[in-house]
């Protein structure tokens, strides 16, 4: 752990938080320790975690839940119901179990192993009441990576402006929420250790989600971690995946940025006009494109290559 000048640093959730706001040092330490508590609640690789306890009693009876804890649940339904299973946080089987993702014991599973466990991803048989979650089938596993970054990243920045923030950028694993101040926010180029890009913000609020094939991949980056739930396998249409939104609804957008992953690039447009987003991809040849919902003003970006 490391500290700047009104900020903060640390390994959290197997990633890097960094925040920055003109709050005090024990606030921060505040929003830290909700951090940890977060993880303990909502990690995969936590045997005690709820998340464990629901995958645990997959096929075998509901687990309670806070009106607090379950709200992250119910948005992974929410995202998976709108995007009509592109998204689905009953991944895990794949994720978690075949690949290992995470796991010491990591792994290419082998074309009939997948074939048997894919039958198990299927948001419909994830059941959420008002206080209760239900996996329907033995063997079913939530993974909520593909969301609980943004969902992170936007509860960091609504507590810190709570407490008083009004200058304020949080970043956790890449999902990056910007208030107040204005930054430069590089992209990486994901075929070097150079930047491809940068977005220059303003001081409106601003969220921003990335996602590459280059973060973590078993063997090579043809094994990278954001697998398609139909398939069981990875996709490669593209390299590196932003998006932007003017506001502060990271949890969409780290959904979204799934969404896209395993999107031909003819039908990005489209996820562009649903989610009102703009959205940066890199494809494999190391070609940028740019889609931006008309009827979103990105006052709070410019981009231009480097």
């Amino acid at each position: 752990m490391s500290f700047f000048t009104h900020g903060l640093k640390a390994k959290v959730m197997s990633t890097e938080l960094i925040m920055e706001a003109n709050v005090s040092k024990k606030i921060l330490f505040e929003v830290l320790d909700r951090v940890h508590e977060f993880e303990k609640t909502y990690s995969a690789y936590n045997d005690s975690s709820l998340l464990s306890k629901i995958n645990k009693n997959a096929g075998i009876k509901a687990v309670f839940c806070n009106e607090y804890e379950i709200e992250l649940f119910q948005k992974a339904l929410e995202m998976a119901k709108a995007s009509q299973g592109v998204f689905d946080p009953t991944i895990g089987v794949l994720t978690q179990g075949a690949y290992g993702f995470g796991k010491l014991e990591a792994k290419i599973p082998s074309k009939k192993e997948l074939q048997k466990v894919k039958e198990l991803v299927n948001f419909h048989d994830l059941s959420i009441s008002s206080n209760e979650v239900y996996l329907k089938k033995k063997g079913m596993r939530l993974d909520l990576g593909g969301i609980g970054k943004g969902y992170i990243a936007q509860k960091i920045t609504n507590y810190l402006q709570e407490r008083g923030a009004t200058k304020v950028l949080v970043n956790v694993g890449g999902e990056i929420c910007i208030i107040g101040k204005e930054y430069n926010i590089a992209i990486q180029d994901p075929y070097s250790s150079q930047n491809i890009a940068v977005i220059k913000t303003k001081s409106s609020a601003l969220c921003i989600s990335t996602s590459g094939d280059y973060e973590r991949f078993i063997g090579s980056k043809q094994n990278h971690h954001i697998l398609d739930n139909q398939t069981a396998i990875q996709n490669h249409y593209y390299s590196s995946i932003t998006i932007i939104q003017n506001g502060n609804d990271a949890t969409l957008l780290d959904a979204v940025a799934t969404m896209v992953f395993n999107t031909p690039p003819e039908h990005i447009s489209k996820l562009a006009k649903k989610y009102k987003v703009a959205i940066i991809a890199i494809v494999e040849d190391g070609e940028l494109i740019f889609e931006n919902f008309q009827g979103l003003e990105i006052r709070a970006l410019e981009l231009y290559a480097l």
